[in-house]
């Protein structure tokens, strides 16, 4: 009698898991609409803003009606190289008809040569509520254009660190997790028959050591946090995001 339980269990197990696989690598219509409003502030408080395009790495992995929209913000009062050193790069992405298309980012950012050292979820007080976000904490050695490493006058290789923030956003709600990104997109597609458009945000901060590794840490996890809590409301529309005319338009489907 047990064994055949445990059979009949394992008959309906095997059975969901081919109905998930079905739907999951089908291909139904995706929902046009989207969580996030494609909109970044052309200048944040001490700092101008410059637009950025698309870069290799994003042109290779991403399809033709990914939406994208890059900002770097750079502080003032300081020189060039510091000022980029000390740079914000903020990210959204909004999926075209594959959701599946927004790759996770440890491909893009291992292919750029950062290893990932940690990371870990934090929760940020944005002013549409707490938002839990995915903190990548990224380290990379210095190459010159010929790709051997860079070195500083003491002949040692020079590396650099940065936090890079990062969460996926859907319809309705949002998650730091990639796991749970994904199932949750499996499940909408076999109860509702239609992909989810998801949206994918990110913050690059950089560690700026001069005073100090860990006085550095401490401050770019800040300043990344501090952008999300000021802005994540204003283009995340389950914290409160409403649609603007300036906002970049979604790439048709």
């Amino acid at each position: 009698m047990k064994g055949l339980k445990f059979r009949t269990m394992a008959f309906v197990g095997m059975a969901v898991v081919a109905i998930i696989c079905c739907h999951a690598f089908s291909n139904p219509p995706t929902n046009p609409s989207s969580g996030v409003v494609v909109w970044l502030p052309e200048a944040i408080p001490g700092c101008d803003g410059e637009r950025e395009e698309m870069g290799e790495a994003e042109q290779k992995w991403l399809p033709k009606d990914t939406t994208y929209l890059s900002m770097t913000y750079r502080e003032w009062g300081y020189p060039a190289p510091i000022a980029n050193y000390r740079a914000l790069r903020a990210t959204l992405i909004v999926a075209g008809a594959d959701s599946r298309s927004l790759h996770r980012p440890q491909v893009c950012l291992t292919a750029q040569g950062w290893t990932i050292r940690k990371r870990e979820v934090v929760t940020v007080p944005t002013k549409g509520g707490p938002l839990e976000v995915m903190d990548f904490h990224l380290a990379q050695h210095l190459r010159k254009e010929d790709g051997s490493l860079m070195l500083d006058a003491a002949g040692k290789e020079i590396l650099r660190r940065a936090h890079y923030f990062y969460w996926w956003v859907g319809p309705e709600r949002s998650t730091a997790s990639d796991e749970k990104k994904v199932w949750t997109s499996v499940w909408s597609s076999i109860l509702r028959g239609e992909n989810e458009r998801w949206g994918y945000p990110s913050v690059l901060v950089f560690v700026d050591d001069r005073h100090g590794l860990e006085e550095g840490e401490v401050e770019a996890r800040y300043r990344a946090g501090e952008f999300i809590r000021d802005y994540a409301h204003t283009f995340q529309k389950s914290l409160g995001a409403k649609e603007r005319e300036d906002a970049v338009p979604l790439k048709t489907l």
